[in-house]
């Protein structure tokens, strides 16, 4: 991917952001991962959380297309190391 093709860390918070305050993706695990991430946590108990709700959007079929398109960066970003939770919280 092309770093053009990325889009700004700001957006990407924003993404998330809207990610942990609604009601897709649904399922228990995933609003225990919203619950955790609501709280103030460490970067610790944040990336596993942030990870597992960003894979269930993935995974949602609710979840709309668009943003689907920019969740997978982010995934790739976190499982690199080049961004943290913290930074999208």
């Amino acid at each position: 991917m092309t770093e053009d093709a990325r889009i700004p860390v700001d957006e990407q918070r924003r993404l998330v952001q809207r990610i942990v305050a609604g009601n897709i993706p649904s399922g228990r695990e995933l609003e225990t991962c919203r619950s955790i991430l609501r709280a103030d946590c460490d970067e610790q108990t944040a990336f596993p959380a942030l990870f597992t709700l960003l894979q269930g959007a993935l995974a949602d079929p609710f979840f709309g297309i668009d943003d689907s398109v920019h969740v997978v960066p982010i995934l790739k970003a976190l499982a690199k190391g080049e961004l943290t939770a913290r930074e999208l919280l």
